[in-house]
């Protein structure tokens, strides 16, 4: 009687030790890689945005150049 008593206190305490791994899993992710995600997924498109911003930016200086070479610089 004693020894299965001792084996199911072995077995609840496994399984104890088992959910407490999910939980901290679970725990990690949801208070540290769900932040550091939407962290990189907010810098990753700010960094975007503003590469798409200096490339119109380059293209709208460069027609004015053009415009302006034709229109002032005849040679």
């Amino acid at each position: 009687m004693n020894t299965i008593n001792t084996d199911l206190m072995n077995e609840f305490y496994l399984l104890q030790a088992s959910r407490s791994n999910e939980k901290y899993l679970e725990l990690l992710d949801d208070h540290l890689y769900t932040p550091i995600q939407k962290a990189n997924t907010y810098v990753s498109a700010l960094v975007r945005k503003r590469g798409d911003m200096l490339m119109h930016m380059d293209a709208r200086v460069n027609r004015t150049l053009r415009r302006f070479k034709k229109r002032y610089l005849k040679f």
